[in-house]
């Protein structure tokens, strides 16, 4: 079995936020059960947040927890592309909860025009269809997200 980790999951254990002991219990389950992987993209991610000195500091860490760097699959790229211009072109105005995927209608204060933020990046498609296609499951907290697009991807923890 291997399992990709988003960089949520990791971050959780950087920050000690609410969600670390789930982070690590999910991470440590992983690793008993096979392979835990990142893709390029989160490694990106983790360097961007700046809590690392180094590409060898964040080399240390992904270590730790025996996680390898590995590319998405050529299938897995097409997929994250297809799966994100649906979400670009069926993207309704407001915001979706990251954890259960309501949908809320925000109006600008100002004109009164239904606001759409862009929450989703191509980033967000790579990690959720290399898990879906290469891997077995993905560690996450952004459940909603990833069920409305990969729905037959596991998430953990659940």
């Amino acid at each position: 079995m291997t399992t990709a980790v988003d960089t949520n999951a990791f971050l959780a254990l950087l920050y000690d936020d609410e969600y670390a002991d789930a982070s690590e219990a999910a991470l440590r389950h992983a690793y008993r059960e096979g392979a835990v992987v990142v893709t390029p993209v989160v490694y990106a991610e983790l360097s961007a947040d700046g809590h690392f000195d180094s590409a060898a500091d964040l080399d240390r860490f992904l270590e730790d927890f025996s996680v390898r760097v590995v590319e998405p699959s050529r299938e897995a790229r097409f997929e994250a592309g297809d799966r994100f211009r649906e979400y670009a072109d069926c993207r309704s105005d407001g915001i979706q909860c990251p954890a259960c995927g309501e949908k809320r209608s925000v109006d600008c204060e100002e004109c009164g025009e239904a606001l759409s933020p862009r929450q989703h990046i191509a980033a967000d498609f790579l990690i959720g269809a290399h898990a879906a296609i290469d891997c077995d499951g993905l560690i996450s907290f952004d459940e909603g997200f990833y069920s409305t697009y990969f729905p037959s991807l596991p998430v953990f923890p659940d």
